[in-house]
């Protein structure tokens, strides 16, 4: 890497001393052998950038291993040391997947499915769970008659922003200064981007009102023809009012983006289109109704949980396939290193999440769901910064608790101090205390170092795992590989599952004190998967 580093450095030199040599070339000779240069140079830089991107032939499955170069999990290992000492899987340990779905017919994956036994595809909750034909798992994020299936959803701050727009758009800052929900909403409204838009709306409106104003003017001047008088005549136009020069001033940027050869009836007919279409986005803001409330559920309401459809393959399920095959994927011969890392596992498809901010309501619900169905291990590659039905999924964690249920969620890809800022579900009690079921992972690098784009915290963080090109499977059985705490919280969720598969007395709270009390010391809290499970075999014992 040093070396590569030096090289990359090296070129760009060559290339600021030969562009300096060139300009005592003549003219025309400079401007070919500069191209030509600039090219090679260029040309050869990029060689040595993408040399030195990893290639799935070397990196597909580091994340197992530990060595000096590449240090993983240490997984590979631990299943030897298991092997070694003669220690079966002694019960099928059930994983709920909570994500945005999966293709269930990518082969990889097929034979990992959990199967409901006593339900069967259809209409008909043959098993009386409330969840009809949920034989994989459920779909929280779609209507019954299974004619819509929600795969967008915007961020958090943006729902919440719109949740109180209709109460507060004509507030003033003054008036409500003592209101404690102003403020919260003068809070989504920044953090959703919209007071820039707001401004360019509110700016905009302003230069229609100029550029109306100059329409006007034009129209009175008895020699020009406004029908078919380019922008670019505009200059040598007689002013007609006081105000002209400023007003061509307050419309110059638009102007020069103008097309060559816009008319000016064209130009106003573009103007106000573009506005009419800024109105409308701002009125929907108001108007255009949130489709999460074609489930039918009560949002506010937790206990009101039987909704959705049992269809687990929708456009977006790309995130849940590759989490799924992290931890259970079988693949085929040629792509071997791609196998997931405890294929005996057998996974609970819970969807919840769609591209966006997952809803509260259907966190909880999928939560519940998959506690009351079988899963003792529940992976989470989800988290967000806003979260108003907090206490919710918190309940829900508590439920999982109480079932001995242990939850894996990924800490986040924004590399921010989660111990100084919120990161939802905070899975605390009332007094804030941290549910001993719940455990929150980051993601570490090739050096077994906490990655650039990880969030961190000392205690919100309870350990790292490899979130750097790690290999799985898409939907289709494509092979690719991806990175952040999404793909290293079910790396955490397989060697959880393979510790309460091989040592069935442990309980939740107890795999998640040896999986934070095993990480390697000299790194900044990376898993050690065979320190684990020598662990867990000396406390079986």
């Amino acid at each position: 890497m040093f070396q590569s580093s030096y090289f990359y450095l090296f070129l760009l030199r060559i290339l600021y001393i030969n562009q300096t040599r060139l300009h005592t070339l003549d003219k025309n000779r400079n401007i070919v052998m500069r191209k030509y240069i600039l090219c090679s140079l260029f040309a050869a830089v990029a060689l040595q950038l993408c040399a030195q991107t990893p290639s799935y032939a070397r990196y597909a499955g580091w994340h197992k291993l530990y060595g000096d170069t590449l240090r993983g999990a240490n997984i590979a290992a631990a299943l030897q040391y298991l092997a070694k000492q003669g220690i079966k899987p002694r019960r099928t340990v059930v994983v709920g997947i909570l994500d945005s779905g999966i293709d269930t017919a990518t082969v990889a994956l097929k034979d990992a499915l959990w199967v409901n036994r006593k339900e069967r595809p259809g209409r008909k909750d043959c098993d009386g769970n409330g969840y009809a034909g949920d034989v994989h798992g459920w779909n929280f994020l779609g209507t019954a008659d299974g004619t819509f299936d929600m795969t967008s959803a915007g961020t958090e701050e943006y729902r919440e922003f719109k949740r109180l727009y209709p109460r507060y758009k004509h507030a003033s800052d003054s008036a409500e200064a003592a209101n404690p929900e102003y403020a919260y909403y003068r809070q989504m409204r920044k953090a959703a981007g919209i007071n820039r838009y707001l401004l360019y709306y509110k700016a905009t409106k302003a230069k229609m009102k100029v550029m109306e104003r100059m329409d006007s003017a034009l129209k009175t001047l008895p020699n020009v023809h406004t029908d078919t008088l380019r922008l670019a005549s505009l200059a040598r136009v007689p002013a007609p009012t006081t105000t002209w020069a400023d007003d061509c001033q307050a419309l110059l940027v638009d102007l020069m983006k103008a097309k060559e050869g816009t008319t000016w009836p064209a130009f106003v007919a573009q103007q106000h289109s573009a506005f009419r279409l800024m109105g409308q986005r701002i009125r929907g803001i108001e108007h255009d109704v949130d489709k999460r409330l074609l489930m039918g559920d009560d949002m506010g309401d937790a206990a009101d949980r039987f909704y959705g459809n049992a269809r687990l393959t929708v456009e977006g399920c790309d995130h849940g396939t590759f989490v799924a095959g992290i931890i259970a994927a079988k693949p085929d011969a040629a792509h071997r290193a791609y196998a997931g890392i405890f294929p005996e596992a057998r996974l609970m498809i819970v969807r919840c999440v769609p591209d966006g901010d997952e809803y509260d309501k259907d966190v909880a619900s999928a939560i519940r769901y998959a506690v009351d169905n079988g899963a003792k291990v529940i992976n989470m590659s989800l988290g967000k910064y806003t979260s108003p039905q907090a206490d919710m999924v918190n309940r829900a964690i508590a439920y999982a608790a109480r079932k001995d249920v242990l939850i894996v969620q990924a800490a986040g890809n924004h590399h921010r101090d989660i111990d100084s800022v919120a990161y939802y579900p905070t899975a605390t009690d009332a007094q804030g205390r941290r549910f001993d079921n719940f455990i929150r992972v980051g993601a570490s690098d090739f050096a077994g170092h906490l990655s650039s784009l990880s969030n961190y915290g000392r205690n919100a963080v309870d350990v790292l795992a490899p979130g750097e090109y790690i290999a799985s499977v898409l939907p289709g059985d494509v092979y690719d590989f991806s990175q952040g705490t999404s793909v290293a919280a079910p790396i955490v969720s397989s060697v959880a599952a393979l510790l309460r598969s091989c040592f069935p007395k442990l309980s939740a709270k107890t795999v998640k004190a040896i999986l934070v009390q095993s990480v390697r010391k000299d790194s900044d809290g990376l898993l050690d998967a065979e320190k684990a499970v020598r662990a867990a075999r000396a406390l079986c014992r």
